[in-house]
């Protein structure tokens, strides 16, 4: 039939497609999702191969603030080291926060009181070198009150680090047996690394900062950094303060301002809390600042104003400015009237300070300029919104609070800080340095238990001046803090700001240049040249020291070369040679070491021994001073095989000098062929220095005398 054949002519749909059996759907789902599982998963494992391989190379992690080096009979010895803290320097490794290398054991002395201090360069002790950073005043004002105990001071202090890479710091010290941690932060929250306007900005919330921190430590990000990393940022002559400034004006509504004050809030209460789990005492010390001496280093753009009014600002400014001196009354009713048209003038605020002071109004000044700090729009100085942080933190977890900042202003005039402890805007003179710790000698007063100073020996400290004097405060460290901050002031935005601070401190640095002789002129003029200070910064004591010798003035050149030891590590080449020079100056003005001076050159040797192995004798300097230590205690034999290890690694008037501390033991030893052999080959080799090595010939003859210098 038509209808029967027109239905079986077109063929249904099942008939087409055989149905599936349900065990192949289910298979066919499995498939799906192996699938996607290895597709997801391949990534996975080769991004851990990647990892796996690259740490195998070397990659991820990051390095110890503080390093182990090695064994010694009395423990493990221990150094802060400044890898650790550049890791926090990720934006710019050309120029990374530096810290000061300490050295202490492990475990530690069982007579040992033990304490960390933790913070910024202010803590660090800039522009000062490390025998006269706050950890030395307080390791010495300690001593005094605690005579029959020992004190360890180990600063870990870092240059242009905010309080993310400080609360990393303090994490590792608590490994370390502390008694005591001492913080003082607060000035770096906006420029410093993980700071939140700086070039090293790592987010704005602390989680943000760990999350950061975490992902640079993998050995894929750092690889990958390591491939791509072009150019390092900045111009080379450009400061670490220059090359720190990301967003460089923050203004006077800026979250940022809060942001700062949180994280370091935060960041300090961590720190209290990794303490206490570990019942470790903290002290959190306020922040001090030059107040009074110098102008706001931003320049506010004075948003909201209209031409008008910015114009007429402007000018109530200008005019005010020109008659702070002459009648200091006018010039605060034209700066009260700039502010009430633009109440966030930061220079208004401080020039006002200013013109209140001198009229006598001390409290009503002091407002001024902290209302000028806070307002500054490129904040270099511990805000007021920070200190609040900083004390409201120490309250909050039952820590002990140091108000450091209002013994600044209680020994200022005025009770406004200024040039007397501050050497720029933020870090203390030398003298301020001393009242850094004694604010915190004098809060100790207040604690309970073993760490307790009594109130009695706190008063009969000697004054600050007196720990200056024991310390060895001397002209030409002076010297070189005023030429280090007449570099400082040369910065445009310092310049600009404050031009009387570049004057100052050019001025006070020609002021010692005139006070000295050529040579010894010439000697600091050597010590600013970068190319004098391979490897280490060469403290200028030591380069006058020298000159001090030449003249055979062994007074001067044994004060210099104490202070000279105190300014560098203890385990690092320049110690033992400055143990040396400080010990041939004891020698030549007392005939003979001392028994105390012969244990100081055998300390120093066996420091040398320890570090020969661990990589610090590349130079040759190492075994150079050991053996001529050696000799000082003529132990001329032993000093034999060091100086011949030296001599592959020295070259110039340096192998001269090994060469001539050969000869001598050769000479003690009766080895007078070796002698005249080592001065042949001198003469025929050595080119320019011939003529030295015939002056040594015809000293063999000569009756043997002490070591020459």
């Amino acid at each position: 039939m038509p209808g029967k054949a027109s239905q079986s002519s077109v063929p249904s749909s099942s008939a087409a497609t055989p149905p599936v059996p349900p065990e192949a759907r289910r298979f066919s789902r499995r498939k799906r999702f192996v699938f996607a599982l290895l597709a997801f998963s391949i990534p996975l494992v080769l991004i851990g191969a990647t990892e796996f391989v690259l740490r195998f190379c070397g990659f991820g992690g990051y390095p110890p603030t503080i390093l182990e080096l090695g064994p010694t009979p009395d423990g493990v010895v221990c150094i802060t080291d400044k890898a650790g803290p550049a890791s926090y320097f990720f934006a710019n490794r050309s120029k990374q926060g530096a810290i000061n290398t300490f050295t202490f054991l492990k475990p530690k002395p069982r007579d040992a009181v033990r304490i960390f201090l933790a913070g910024g360069s202010a803590m660090k002790g800039f522009p000062q070198t490390m025998g006269f950073a706050p950890s030395a005043f307080l390791e010495a004002m300690l001593a005094q009150v605690w005579p029959d105990r020992r004190v360890e001071v180990i600063n870990l202090g870092t240059t242009a680090v905010a309080s993310f890479p400080v609360l990393g710091m303090v994490t590792e010290a608590l490994d370390y047996e502390p008694d005591l941690v001492v913080v003082y932060a607060g000035n770096n929250e906006f420029y410093g690394a993980f700071g939140v306007a700086s070039l090293h900005w790592a987010g704005s919330h602390p989680l943000a900062m760990v999350m950061n921190r975490a992902v640079r430590s993998t050995a894929l990000m750092q690889g990958i950094d390591r491939l791509i990393a072009g150019p390092p940022a900045g111009a080379p002559d450009r400061t670490l303060m220059e090359v720190m400034v990301g967003q460089d004006y923050v203004g006077p509504d800026d979250p940022l301002r809060a942001t700062a004050a949180r994280n370091l809030g935060e960041h300090v209460s961590e720190m209290i809390s990794r303490c206490a789990s570990r019942r470790v005492p903290t002290i959190v010390c306020s922040v001090a600042a030059n107040e009074r001496d110098l102008a706001p280093l931003g320049v506010e753009r004075l948003e909201g104003l209209s031409v008008a009014d910015q114009k007429r600002v402007g000018e109530l400014v200008a005019e005010a400015e020109r008659t702070i001196v002459s009648d200091p009354s006018h010039a605060a009713q034209l700066f009260q009237s700039a502010i009430k048209l633009y109440p966030a003038h930061t220079r208004a605020h401080y020039q006002l300070g200013r013109a209140l002071l001198a009229k006598g109004n001390a409290g009503q000044a002091r407002v001024a300029f902290e209302k000028a700090i806070d307002l500054d729009p490129m904040p270099w100085r511990c805000i007021g919104p920070c200190n609040d942080a900083l004390r409201r933190a120490a309250l909050e977890g039952k820590a002990i609070f140091c108000d450091t900042r209002q013994m600044f202003r209680d020994q200022s005039p005025g009770g406004c800080i200024g040039w007397e402890l501050m050497d720029d805007h933020v870090h203390p003179t030398l003298l301020g340095q001393a009242v850094l710790a004694r604010s915190i000698v004098q809060t100790m007063t207040g604690l309970a238990g073993p760490l307790a100073v009594s109130k009695e020996a706190y008063a009969n400290l000697p004054a600050n001046e007196e720990f200056l004097r024991r310390l060895g405060d001397n002209m030409y460290d002076r010297y070189a803090v005023a030429h280090t901050l007449r570099k400082l002031m040369e910065i445009p935005f310092f310049k600009s700001t404050n031009p009387g601070a570049f004057e100052r401190f050019d001025k006070l640095a020609r002021d010692y240049e005139s006070q000295m002789t050529p040579d010894v002129l010439a000697a600091a003029q050597q010590w600013q040249d970068p190319k004098s200070h391979p490897g280490i910064l060469r403290p200028i004591t030591a380069m006058v020291g020298r000159v001090m010798i030449q003249r055979k003035d062994f007074a001067s050149a044994e004060s210099l070369y104490a202070a000279a030891r105190k300014a560098v590590p203890e385990y690092s080449s320049a110690s033992l040679e400055y143990d040396y020079f400080l010990l041939i100056c004891r020698e030549r003005l007392r005939d003979r070491l001392s028994d105390s001076d012969r244990e100081i050159a055998s300390r120093a040797i066996e420091r040398g021994k320890f570090m020969i192995p661990r990589g610090a004798a590349d130079s040759g300097m190492v075994e150079r001073y050991v053996g001529r230590l050696h000799q000082l205690r003529s132990e001329w034999e032993a000093a034999i095989p060091f100086l011949l290890a030296s001599r592959p690694k020295v070259g110039g008037t340096d192998l001269v000098a090994v060469d001539q501390a050969l000869i001598m033991s050769y000479r003690r030893t009766g080895r007078m062929d070796q002698a005249y052999k080592l001065v042949e080959n001198g003469i025929q080799n050595s080119g320019q220095y011939a003529g030295m090595y015939r002056m040594l010939k015809s000293e063999l003859d000569s009756p043997v005398s002490s070591p020459q210098p």
